[in-house]
């Protein structure tokens, strides 16, 4: 569960005691985020006590306005098993970025307990805007991001995750066990940022296998312990 402390920080950061929040710098980093040739600037801080969290991102386009972003709770390091499938542009852990030849994409990972992350929040950079087109605070409950790729090659990346799943029996003989039913879900990351059902058909019967968006222990997925790929169970 999520410990109490956050709700404490959230308090003292809206300021109800009647002091502003002091943020100390956490990180800054320097890199290219549009199409210029001209460094821009990311600038990580915090108001928070515990050191491994920080709750205010700034991103500075050169020439361009600087933008803040503030988190509803918390964000931390990037999920290593996220690390293990997707190359970060960056050399740090605190926050991922990918790009291409007209976008930039900037991922804030939020603590993952036993009841779900705590948030998570996605920025893009386009045509030298810099917006926070998702920042989910439990509701889409993104407790596995899986990959970011522009799938069907439109110039708008993807990005793909999934939720927490049961390992019901141990088949031995198969060498596989059988689980529920955990699908993938693709959004596209433009302005909206919302579900691409199409893609998300694709992907999971590409990748895995597909029965419909919900997650569910009706259907039972075998799950071959080489990596191949899954197949439900009639």
């Amino acid at each position: 569960m999520r410990p109490i402390i956050t709700s404490i920080l959230i308090i003292s950061y809206l300021g109800l005691s009647g002091q502003s929040p002091t943020f100390k710098q956490v990180k800054t980093i320097v890199t290219y985020l549009n199409q210029d040739n001209i460094l821009d600037t990311i600038t990580l801080s915090s108001s928070l006590s515990d050191n491994s969290s920080f709750n205010n991102i700034s991103i500075s386009i050169s020439g361009f306005k600087k933008q803040y972003f503030l988190a509803k709770s918390a964000w931390t390091n990037v999920d290593s098993s996220f690390l293990t499938k997707n190359k970060n542009l960056l050399k740090t852990k605190k926050l991922f970025l990918a790009k291409n030849d007209i976008q930039s994409v900037i991922l804030l990972f939020g603590h993952l307990y036993d009841d779900g992350r705590e948030e998570f929040s996605i920025i893009n950079i386009k045509n030298n805007k810099v917006e926070m087109v998702l920042d989910d605070n439990n509701n889409l409950d993104i407790e596995i991001p899986t990959k970011i790729i522009d799938i069907d090659k439109d110039g708008n990346i993807d990005f793909v995750y999934k939720h927490l799943g049961e390992i019901e029996e141990q088949v031995d003989s198969l060498d596989a066990e059988i689980g529920t039913y955990q699908p993938f879900f693709v959004y596209t990351i433009n302005n909206n940022c919302q579900l691409n059902k199409v893609l998300t058909k694709k992907y999971n019967e590409d990748h895995y296998v597909y029965a419909g968006l919900e997650n569910t222990d009706k259907i039972k997925v075998l799950y071959p312990r080489n990596g191949s790929k899954p197949k439900i169970i009639k």
